[in-house]
């Protein structure tokens, strides 16, 4: 897909890149290390604008749904297409998904539900197999060069969480994170340039982890404002620049620590929080990478954080085609 779904990743690789420092100097009296949870209304609508003129039309989207660290409820949908809820079989990903034969400028799809999200910690499954956690996707291949790095920062360290945080260190202070670019979430590109955003810093940490024998999980979804800047009423547009991705890694005895190193990288505060939990503004939408949706999709698709669309099996435009925009109601903050 192209757009800025598909932004050319590598011209902003070579461009100089504005102090984001400002951006997260706070003067609220929120401490967004405090907050314990968010409870929001949501309101999240695909919209078409420059209908194609194909006629086989289908469009998946994700089903937020409940985790360690949400809860939804009162979930509603609305839309001119008709539509059936699917499940893909390996991360088990839910969806709507609407298939049409024509799509008109102005057609929606509607989903309104309520969400409560709580501060992620690590968490105990007893379900999970961890061993299913240590094959890489197609962007997560490791080189003589990570491995080598990855070698010499982990030493004989064996404890998983000590590992991780001499990787987490390393990364975040060797990466630039750039916001607005959206890449692809490629190890070795990463580890060759040096820069990207949440896709990428997770995709090198997650490798490396790999290589040295530790499952490890992605997840995304989309970002909210930080509770010290969210305001009452608000809207994002849902598209890889507000999508957001983050980790959890095997501890052993069934635990599984959570960690966000694009964050941790922008917020220099919430270094060591990172480390260990999240801060709740943000919604899961999906798990895992490289997946198929259910029914098969045509392209690949790299995650799924929001709505996807193909026409006679080619991917729709984002900006083009279509837009999503996620407006959202703060009912409470928990600290």
């Amino acid at each position: 897909m192209i757009n800025r779904r598909e932004f050319i990743f590598s011209s902003l690789m070579l461009a100089g890149h504005a102090s984001i420092g400002s951006r997260y100097a706070f003067a609220s009296p929120v401490n967004d290390s405090k907050v314990k949870a968010l409870q929001l209304k949501i309101n999240c609508v695909m919209e078409v604008l420059k209908p194609p003129k194909n006629r086989d039309i289908s469009i998946w989207t994700p089903l937020p749904h409940d985790d360690y660290d949400q809860r939804v409820t009162g979930l509603t949908v609305t839309s001119t297409f008709p539509y059936r809820v699917t499940e893909e079989p390996i991360f088990r990903n839910r969806m709507y998904f609407f298939k049409t034969d024509r799509l008109n400028s102005g057609d929606r799809i509607v989903l309104k539900y309520n969400l409560y999200r709580k501060v992620s910690d690590t968490v105990e499954d007893r379900n999970e197999k961890p061993e299913r956690y240590l094959e890489p996707s197609e962007w997560e291949k490791w080189d003589d060069n990570i491995a080598r790095y990855t070698d010499s920062l982990a030493g004989k360290e064996t404890d998983p969480v000590k590992i991780a945080r001499k990787i987490y260190d390393a990364l975040i202070d060797s990466l630039t994170y750039v916001h607005e670019a959206c890449g692809r979430g490629v190890s070795t590109l990463t580890f060759e340039e040096k820069t990207g955003r949440c896709d990428e810093f997770h995709a090198l940490f997650r490798s490396m982890m790999m290589y040295k024998k530790i499952p490890v999980k992605w997840e995304q979804g989309i970002a909210f404002p930080y509770p010290s800047v969210i305001k009452k009423t608000g809207e994002v547009e849902a598209d890889c620049i507000n999508s957001q991705s983050w980790l959890r890694f095997y501890i052993g005895n069934n635990r599984w620590m959570p960690v966000d190193l694009a964050e941790a990288k922008k917020r220099p505060d919430l270094r060591d929080f990172f480390f260990g939990r999240l801060v709740p503004n943000r919604i899961r939408m999906s798990a895992g990478r490289g997946m198929n949706l259910n029914p098969l999709q045509q392209s690949p698709i790299n995650t799924f954080p929001y709505t996807y669309a193909e026409a006679d099996g080619l991917p729709l435009i984002y900006g083009h085609h279509y837009k999503n925009v996620l407006k959202f109601e703060v009912v409470k903050t928990e600290v």
